[in-house]
């Protein structure tokens, strides 16, 4: 698994196994096959595409739209929550100040 401990400047496309211990400026996209472990911050949104996971710790500023992936949310959410299709694992400790769809 990949390690990213640093600031990543603009648009971020996960398609192999990450963990984000850092941040991202705008909107990462987790692709099919993908599997984000997401302890930072996302500046943006976050897509989940079909066949995609991500275990969510840190923050997502924007909107959370998972399109097919598996979303497990320990974290914050400062957006809203849009469920189209997948799996999502909401735990006691997250907060989602968004509304959920």
């Amino acid at each position: 698994m990949r390690v990213e401990n640093r600031k990543m400047e603009g648009d971020l496309k996960v398609s192999d196994e990450l963990t984000l211990n850092g941040s991202v400026s705008s909107t990462t996209t987790v692709t099919s096959g993908g599997y984000l472990i997401l302890n930072g911050v996302v500046g943006q949104d976050l897509i989940l595409e079909k066949d995609s996971k991500v275990e969510l710790f840190g923050t997502v500023t924007g909107n959370i739209y998972n399109r097919g992936g598996e979303l497990i949310i320990h974290g914050i959410i400062e957006g809203a929550l849009y469920k189209n299709a997948g799996v999502i694992v909401i735990h006691p400790e997250s907060k989602i100040k968004g509304k959920i769809y």
